[in-house]
């Protein structure tokens, strides 16, 4: 009965590890794709400064202007979103750890009671039956 139990467990606490496993590859995926778009928009608000020396008109110079508010934007929410990402993932990383304690646990245990079964057979085999008297 008690293996059972244990081999349940055991199969839950597998099975909650693959899920946090297949989350944080995911989590890792945005990772990367939010460092590239953020990249791109970092080159992309390089790209728009103004050059020294040439003649602007004032309507060019508001329009690279909101160009250059809505890049900073997009680039701050893109960091933001990169932190809180980060705190996601060590999230994951620690609830993994938590499932790989408890797997050894319950190995630990799924030991220690087949020790103790077979113990108790020596104990029944060692005994020497009673003969009857009849």
């Amino acid at each position: 009965m008690a293996k059972k139990k244990y081999d349940i467990l055991s199969k839950l606490k597998k099975i909650r590890k693959n899920k946090l496993v297949s989350n944080l590859g995911t989590l890792n995926k945005e990772q990367r794709k939010l460092e590239r778009i953020n990249s791109e928009l970092k080159d992309m608000l390089d790209d728009s400064k103004f050059e020294i020396g040439k003649t602007i008109t004032s309507g060019a110079i508001r329009q690279v202007s909101t160009f250059r508010k809505n890049l900073q934007d997009k680039i701050q929410v893109s960091e933001n979103r990169e932190v809180h990402l980060k705190k996601e993932i060590d999230t994951y990383l620690n609830e993994i750890s938590k499932v790989n304690k408890q797997q050894e646990k319950i190995e630990e245990k799924k030991k220690e009671n087949f020790a103790i079964l077979e113990q108790n057979k020596e104990i029944r085999n060692s005994i020497i039956p009673r003969v009857k008297n009849l």
